[in-house]
């Protein structure tokens, strides 16, 4: 299996996808700041591509009341 982070945030509270990336990296996958992202993870088989999990990650996050618009979002691997 291959474990996927999804992470997403207001663009409100992070400036750039990089900003949101070292947030999540700087608070050690903890949730300690109030400008942490929120963070989806999730297993997909080993032949899963990247794209699926992007789609998952996304499900994951609209499933929660987030969307498209005004956020920062990517897929990490773990």
């Amino acid at each position: 299996m291959r474990k996927f982070i999804f992470l997403i945030g207001n663009t409100d509270d992070f400036e750039s996808l990089e900003e949101l990336k070292n947030a999540y990296l700087d608070a050690g996958g903890t949730r300690s700041s109030r400008w942490t992202p929120s963070v989806f993870e999730f297993d997909l088989p080993m032949n899963c591509s990247n794209e699926i999990a992007i789609l998952v990650g996304r499900g994951m996050a609209f499933s929660n009341d987030w969307c498209m618009d005004g956020t920062f979002s990517c897929l990490l691997e773990a």
